[in-house]
């Protein structure tokens, strides 16, 4: 099947007063029409730079490079500015991290969803209206015709994440980019927000990436994940493998700090110790070897991927025929979970 996304060699850098920061180190995947891909890491790992890049959304001190961003057959980076804000909100649209620092305190609610629609479908402003009424109803806002007035300090945190995702679906995108969209929510909203994803996801056949650090939402709704350390890809499979078969020690990390309901045995949470790496200097080699119990000589060069069969692949040296005559170098904080090499 072919990809409705396809991103190769993605490298996003930053210039600062201290030089550049690689947020994104040479990035590789893809996502197909009606999938869900979740994106999880640390903060700093890359991945809202990975959306803001595929948007063209950067700040002017960002430079960005790619072999392609292929996105319905067409490549991205050849499109003009003027060609991507017509891509932009009608075939790919995002939900931002923080609703009420990206939605317009001055405008009303109705007015910013009618706004997307009148743009990309040239349509007045009563029918664009309407259908901003029918999208508020459609996330189950309560009332939702009377609320088209109301500004965004009106609603509560939850509700102002529903206006995002109308605003999001007013223009019914071929791709959702959702970019931590439960943060700061309670698990009650969270399980809604997430539920009203699914159903939207079922009418309209829209693939979704979801950006965030929360496995339990990835484990709920993502049926492919892809894990960043370093503004780069170290473990890419299906949520089964990923959580049963996790191949690289930060994956493992990360599972390990995570309460687990379907394990009878009581154990202790396991913290990823150290500090994510300092873009400004990443190694050539594994960026998580310092943080690694299981670093040997060879973490210091290039890591390739390894595919471990059935689209699971990791970053990791532990499964090279080189690393077995190496003994691990002593590291002071690491992480403490021993990886599978089976």
């Amino acid at each position: 099947m072919t990809a409705l996304l396809d991103v190769r060699n993605l490298r996003t850098t930053f210039r600062t007063e201290d030089g550049p920061v690689t947020a994104v180190n040479g990035l590789s995947f893809s996502i197909e029409k009606g999938e869900t891909l979740g994106i999880v890491g640390e903060s700093g790992s890359g991945k809202s730079v990975t959306a803001l890049s595929i948007m063209r959304l950067l700040s002017r001190n960002a430079t960005m490079r790619a072999d392609a961003i292929t996105f319905g057959g067409e490549n991205l980076l050849r499109k003009s500015e003027a060609e991507m804000r017509k891509i932009r909100g009608r075939r790919i649209a995002m939900i931002f991290q923080d609703p009420m620092t990206s939605l317009n305190p001055v405008l009303t609610i109705g007015e910013q969803i009618a706004e997307a629609v009148r743009l990309h479908f040239g349509v007045g402003r009563s029918e664009s209206r309407r259908r901003a009424a029918q999208m508020l109803e459609k996330v189950r806002v309560p009332a939702a015709a009377d609320r088209l007035d109301d500004y965004p300090h009106q609603f509560s945190g939850g509700m102002r994440q529903r206006v995002m995702i109308a605003m999001a679906l007013s223009c019914s995108p071929e791709l959702l980019i959702a970019d931590e969209p439960t943060t700061a929510l309670d698990v009650t909203i969270q399980a809604q927000i997430l539920e009203l994803m699914n159903d939207i996801q079922r009418e309209t056949g829209a693939a979704i990436i979801l950006i965030t650090h929360d496995l339990g939402v990835v484990a709920e709704v993502c049926r492919n994940v892809l894990v960043m350390y370093g503004g780069n890809l170290v473990e890419y499979g299906t949520a089964e493998q990923i959580f049963e078969e996790p191949r690289m020690p930060y994956t493992q990390g990360l599972l390990a700090s995570l309460p687990r309901l379907d394990q009878r045995e009581r154990r202790r949470l396991v913290p990823i110790k150290g500090q994510p790496p300092n873009l400004l200097r990443l190694p050539a080699g594994c960026a998580f070897a310092p943080r690694c119990a299981y670093r040997m000589p060879i973490c210091d060069e290039p890591v390739p991927l390894y595919d471990f069969g059935e689209g699971h692949v990791a970053r990791c040296f532990l499964y090279d025929e080189r690393a077995k005559s190496q003994r691990p170098i002593e590291v002071t904080s690491a992480v403490l979970v021993a990886p599978s090499t089976t």
